[in-house]
């Protein structure tokens, strides 16, 4: 009774995962795999922690003793990330058929960097300078599909070509801003049977209208990006290296999902 007072107590103040919420990220987060490692002693608590980091934003050295030892729930972070568990869950999420299945977004907000993110080597580096771009693909509810992030000085149809290739229903129409006009992407997006709906650059020469209708509905996938930024640690890229960053980028977007998914349920 006093561990359950106590838990309902720490839930409020550190916003904790409802029972719900939990029973969805067990079965993944409990699979042994390539790189699980030791088993935490509690796999809820460290989960937790975890998000905390990417809510807040803070340091891993700043994480509440009541997570457990910050260095232990670090290494647990790294080995969930290097699996591809956050991909996978993404996946899952975006199994069942519904609502936007026909429909499809890509946009690519800047993200400049936090200086605590410089100072790694090797090839795992983020090498986005002092910026970093969010390459996000929604269905057409606005939810999340499939991300992937490049550096802040690449073109906006750099990072688009690998989320055309994202997993899921094939869409019929997609609307995506100028910065996509390109000809490999309407290339692409033609010879898959797929109507792109993206503004002509200013400088061409010949200019062909689009659907205003259906590309206002453009403002779904700026909402989930409103939504992503609300977690902090992806929001100002405090992390050094490419696949911890890319990592806190799917946490958050796991996270938009799962009420709606719990809900559902």
């Amino acid at each position: 009774m006093i561990q359950g007072r106590f838990r309902r107590e720490a839930a409020l103040l550190l916003d904790l995962m409802s029972d719900e919420k939990w029973a969805f990220f067990e079965p993944f987060v409990t699979t042994r795999g390539p790189h699980s490692g030791r088993r935490p002693r509690d796999r809820r608590r460290v989960l937790d922690g975890v998000f905390w980091i990417a809510r807040t934003g803070a340091q891993w050295r700043d994480l509440p003793n009541f997570f457990g030892k910050w260095s232990s729930v670090y290494r647990q972070f790294r080995r969930w990330t290097l699996s591809g568990l956050r991909h996978l869950l993404l996946e899952v999420l975006n199994a069942p058929k519904g609502v936007g299945v026909t429909l499809r977004m890509i946009d690519s907000p800047l993200i400049r960097a936090h200086h605590c993110a410089a100072g790694a080597r090797g090839a795992r580096a983020l090498r986005g300078g002092f910026s970093t771009k969010i390459h996000l693909r929604t269905n057409g509810a606005g939810r999340p599909v499939a991300v992937d992030i490049v550096p802040g000085q690449a073109s906006d149809d750099t990072g688009a070509l690998s989320l055309l290739d994202a997993d899921g229903p094939q869409p019929k129409v997609f609307p995506v801003d100028r910065g996509y006009d390109a000809v490999e992407i309407r290339a692409v997006m033609e010879a898959r049977g797929v109507t792109p709906i993206i503004p002509m650059r200013r400088c061409r020469k010949v200019q062909f209208p689009i659907d205003g209708h259906v590309y206002a509905l453009r403002n779904r996938i700026e909402r989930c990006f409103n939504k992503l930024r609300n977690w902090r640690r992806p929001a100002t890229r405090k992390d050094k290296t490419a696949d911890s960053d890319l990592g806190f980028v799917l946490i958050a977007a796991v996270r938009i999902w799962i009420r709606i998914f719990v809900n559902r349920t």
